[in-house]
């Protein structure tokens, strides 16, 4: 499955989840998810020709960006490629994949990559589904000849919408690995000391709320 990325024009980012039709005249309707804090709504429902319009100074309402996708098999040496340097410990790139064979969390994830417009993997993470309303973000990496450009951002944003969308009310758990306010622009905020085990990596979640028994539970069997 795939999910196509727009900028509109006024600057911000939407996640394009599919097309319905009206329930009076079935006109299509693009349904799409917006990529930031929106207090009034976060999934929108505009006409499928207005949404793929040219306004009048010549310039596209909507222009496609990238495209987010499940991670297929023959992807997986690529993706896993884009964190070796961040987390190879010394190993060849061979043993750096290889090891994810053994790896509980990789084998029970569900992975993303985001990929230009022409197929190019760029940034990729995975995904760990702890129990209802509970899902864990891990490996977060980019294409070391495509940092600097937002994209594992992007990324980032794009699965969580996707996730609230289709499972209602969802936290999210990570280990951060970069300065803190990389993720708290997407809600998260820093754990209190007592749930911080694996420093430097930062424990975040996001939401207000402590943490619940059954999420600190999660939080430890992360790694």
């Amino acid at each position: 499955m795939s999910w196509n990325l727009y900028r509109h024009y006024k600057g911000n980012h939407y996640l394009r989840l599919g097309v319905a039709a009206h329930s009076e005249d079935l006109s299509p309707h693009v349904v799409y998810r917006c990529l930031y804090d929106n207090p009034s709504a976060r999934t929108w429902l505009r006409p499928q020709r207005m949404f793929e319009e040219t306004l009048d100074d010549g310039r596209p309402r909507f222009t496609p960006v990238a495209r987010v996708r499940l991670v297929q098999p023959e992807d997986h040496a690529t993706v896993l490629a884009f964190g070796h340097d961040a987390w190879g410990e010394g190993k060849t790139l061979a043993e750096f994949i290889a090891g994810y064979d053994q790896s509980r969390n990789h084998l029970r994830g569900t992975r993303y990559l985001l990929e230009t417009l022409e197929g190019v993997p760029v940034a990729g993470l995975n995904t760990l589904r702890f129990r209802q309303g509970l899902m864990g973000l891990a490996s977060v990496a980019t294409d070391p000849a495509h940092r600097g450009k937002g994209y594992s951002a992007l990324l980032v944003r794009a699965v969580m919408e996707l996730h609230r969308f289709l499972h209602g009310d969802v936290r999210f758990l990570l280990f951060s690995e970069v300065p803190p306010s990389v993720y708290e622009r997407h809600g998260f905020r820093v754990l209190p000391p007592e749930h911080q085990r694996f420093q430097p990596s930062v424990a975040m979640a996001t939401g207000e709320a402590p943490l619940s028994a059954a999420e600190a539970d999660a939080l430890k069997a992360y790694f």
